[in-house]
């Protein structure tokens, strides 16, 4: 081992140390509490500079769609890590547990994609209010770590309607489906549309096409709300 690499082991052992310190630290907290709060924003903030963060299936898919995907279960990743760091278990390194949960996550947004049966756009012109393609695109240029907050405030959002539009858009034969419905399901409950579409008896390409549409639809509406 060279000293470059003895120097490299040792600055991971203590990342490493560091990152179990406050997860058990977090997990000693209520729920809620501000003190968890405070160490949980200070755990994703060092994992984010451990530089041991995962790249699943990086090299597979083309680098812009890459980055999208990679960055939205990422996204998830660190969310699950603030709601449920009690179960993590310290016998375990941290990043180990946070590889393991990023890997699971980039295999459900892929297959998000591919059930969703949306094609690559390229990005709005320039001056024109910019289309989503998916909820997911309200994150774009924030940084991974304000992304939680903003989820948060997103759900409010959908839970919310402030002007009571989601809830007017519904399936013509089935007004109990609403967009606001939908969109609550896949972005609180993170269900996948094979789960919801058999829930209700409809098929997938039915449901993303309903969703999709009436999400190009109301793009003023979350941009007015949610990116002011």
């Amino acid at each position: 081992m060279t000293h470059a690499d003895f120097d490299s082991s040792m600055t991971g052992n203590k990342n490493d140390q560091v990152l179990q310190e406050l997860a058990q630290a977090a997990q000693r907290y209520p729920a809620q509490s501000p003190a968890r709060q405070r160490l949980l924003n200070n755990l994703v903030a060092q994992v984010m500079q451990s530089q041991q963060l995962g790249h699943p299936q990086k090299g597979a898919w083309p680098p812009q769609l890459y980055e999208d995907l990679y960055n939205e279960a990422l996204q998830r990743t660190l969310l699950e890590i603030c709601q449920k760091i009690d179960s993590y278990n310290p016998q375990h390194a941290v990043m180990a547990w946070v590889n393991f949960l990023l890997s699971r996550y980039f295999i459900r947004v892929l297959n998000d994609y591919r059930r969703s049966g949306l094609t690559y756009l390229p990005a709005s012109d320039q001056g024109k209010t910019p289309a989503l393609r998916s909820l997911d695109d309200l994150d774009w240029d924030i940084p991974v770590e304000e992304s939680i907050s903003d989820n948060c405030l997103l759900q409010q959002f959908l839970a919310e309607d402030p002007e009571n539009l989601l809830k007017q858009e519904h399936l013509r034969e089935r007004p109990e489906i609403t967009f606001q419905w939908l969109a609550l399901e896949k972005v609180v409950q993170d269900r996948t549309w094979e789960e919801i579409s058999g829930e209700l008896n409809i098929s997938i390409q039915t449901l993303c096409s309903f969703f999709n549409r009436r999400l190009q639809k109301l793009t003023p509406y979350f941009h007015r709300h949610l990116q002011e």
